[in-house]
Parts: C-alpha cells; structure tokens; sequence
C-alpha cells in the first residue's frame, strides 16, 4: 500500500514540476511580444510623422497656422484686457488724486478754522484779563487769563504769533511783579459793612428808651410813693447832668434813615474809587465814613466797634494807585488776525 501511495504521489509531483519549469517561457514571450508592438507604434508613429512632414506639409502648416491664430486672437484679447486694466488704473489714479488733493484741502480747512477758533478764545481771554485788572484791579485773575493765553498760542505752534507772545511775556512780567493786594476781598469787605449799616445801634437809642419807661410809668397816690418818686428823680436829674455834656442830642427816628442812608453813600463810594483806584477819594469816603459812625453809632454796641475796626484797617490798607497797561497784545493779536482774514 506504502508503493501505491508513493506510485501515486509521484505524478503529480512531476506535473507540478513541469508547470513550474514552463512559467519562465510564457513570461518571456509576454516580453518580447510587447517589444514587438512598441517597435511596431514606433515606426508607425515615425511614418505618420514623415508623411506629415514631407509628404503632406500642407496639413502640418494648415494646423500651425490655425494655432497661431488662435495664439494671436488670445494675444490681442490679453492687450485688449491689458489696456483696459490701464485705463482703469489710470482712472483710479486720478480719482486718488482728486481725493488726496480734496482731504488736503479739508485738512487745511480743519487746521484754519482750528487757528482761528483758538485764535478766537485767546482774544476773549484777553478782553477778560483787561476787563479784571482794568474795572475790579483783580490782579489775581487777570494774571490767570493772561497765562491760560499763552498756553493756548503756544499749542498753535505759528510762528506768526511770536510777536503776540512776546508782548504777553512782557506783560505777564509786569503784573507778577505787582504787589499781591486784594482788592476784590477789600471791595466785598465795603459792600458787606454798606449791608449792614441797618443793624448798627444809633447813639442815645438806650437813653431814649429809658426815658419812654420813666415817663409811661403810672403816678401813685400815696405820699410816701410819691416823696421817693421826687427823690430818685432830682438824683436822676444830677446823674443826667453830669452824663450829658458828652452825649449827642437825641434825633427823631426819621432822621435815623439819612444818617444809615448817608453811611452806605460813603461805603459805596469808597468802593467806587477802590476799583477805580482813586487812592484820595477812597480814603477821603472812609475818613467820613469813621466820622459818622463816631458822631452818630452807639460807640458801646460790639457790632458799632467791630464795624468801625474794619474801616480803619481798610483805610490804613495799601491800594496801588495804576495798574499797568495790558493792552498791547490784544491790539497785536488783532493785527494777526485781520492779516490773516486778508489772504
């Protein structure tokens, strides 16, 4: 049984061997096969292309020539693009050309009406520090007002405003070295005392007063009422004798309104001249004013003395008789202005 299974197995083994011994044959005549027809495309490829070339050249130049005039045609398209393209470049140049000049000339505009809107407050801040050191000698915010211009040219940066600066700085100068008085608060200090001249006490209010209680007092029928009565009235009259002689005759109540009248005249023409720096007239209005108030105010009153103090040392104060002159930058500052509004 082992001989029929080997007898068996053994064709089989040799066809298996015989396939594998024919493979490498059928692979290379695949090979060569398809060298063959590659040779075969070739030489009909080289044979079309000779036939083409010399033995019908008109179909060669006939296809050439459509192709260069489908080149040209696409060419001329492209130029025709192209010179379009140009224009439109050419116009967009000059629309960002108008542009460009149109936004300078808001620019300029922006930076005129800028000047001349500074230019404009700086006048007005000058009128102010005039106006202050000229009619209430308020030194204080004039000098402000002077420094607040300044700044505000300087921003300008215009060198044709060196001429108005320079004259500022002259002036600003001239009243930093003025001595600090405060006419203002001396002013207010005036119209304050010229409020209160109503409730300053008149001389001999008391002692009338006094006296109105000892007349409206009732009479008494008794003897011994009536004998003491006599008595306190001759020591009364003693003691009113020896008092009198340095005491003002009593005035009737109308009169009390021109004298408060009269009063508040004098304070508010010491403030008058105080701002007009009229030195006689202001001293002249308050040496009056301390006058009256001695002849005619109960000089006892706390409010009648303290009145009186602040007179005194508002006449005693110093008052600068001229302030100096700030006009001159005003006037150049002007002179910029209407040259620039003639350009």
């Amino acid at each position: 049984m082992a001989d029929t299974e080997s007898s068996a197995t053994t064709p089989a083994a040799k066809g298996e061997a015989k396939h594998t011994a024919v493979s490498p044959r059928s692979g290379r005549v695949r090979g060569g096969l398809a060298l063959i027809f590659s040779l075969i495309a070739l030489i009909s490829g080289g044979y079309l292309w000779y036939m083409l070339l010399y033995e019908r050249p008109d179909l060669l130049a006939t296809d050439v020539v459509g192709k260069l005039t489908r080149i040209e045609g696409e060419m001329q398209e492209l130029r025709g693009a192209v010179t379009s393209v140009e224009q439109e470049t050419t116009a967009l140049q000059e629309s960002s050309t108008t542009i460009q000049a149109g936004l300078e000339g808001i620019r300029k505009d922006l930076l005129k009406n800028r000047a001349d809107w500074a230019m404009a407050e700086a006048e007005q801040l000058m009128v102010i520090a005039n106006h202050r050191l000229q009619l209430a000698r308020d030194v204080g915010s004039a000098l402000a007002a002077l420094r607040a211009t300044d700044r505000l040219l300087e921003s300008l940066a215009d060198p044709n405003l060196l001429p108005v600066r320079r004259t500022l700085a002259r002036e600003i100068a001239s009243l930093e070295a003025l001595e600090r008085i405060d006419i203002p608060g001396m002013s207010l200090r005036l119209v304050q005392l010229a409020e209160q001249a109503d409730r300053l006490p008149m001389a001999g209010a008391g002692r009338a007063a006094s006296e109105t209680v000892a007349v409206s007092t009732p009479a008494n029928t008794d003897w011994r009422t009536s004998a003491h009565d006599l008595w306190q009235d001759l020591k009364s009259l003693v003691r009113i004798r020896y008092h009198s002689e340095g005491q003002k005759p009593l005035l009737a109540p109308e009169q009390h309104y021109f004298l408060r009248e009269n009063l508040r005249l004098m304070l508010f023409g010491a403030q008058n001249a105080l701002l007009q720096g009229n030195v006689p007239v202001y001293q002249e209005n308050l040496k009056s004013a301390i006058q009256w108030l001695r002849d005619y105010y109960d000089l006892t009153s706390q409010v009648t003395v303290a009145a009186l103090a602040d007179l005194e040392k508002l006449a005693t104060a110093r008052v600068v008789a001229e302030m100096p002159n700030i006009a001159g930058s005003l006037a150049a500052l002007r002179d910029v202005k209407s040259r620039r509004g003639s350009t």
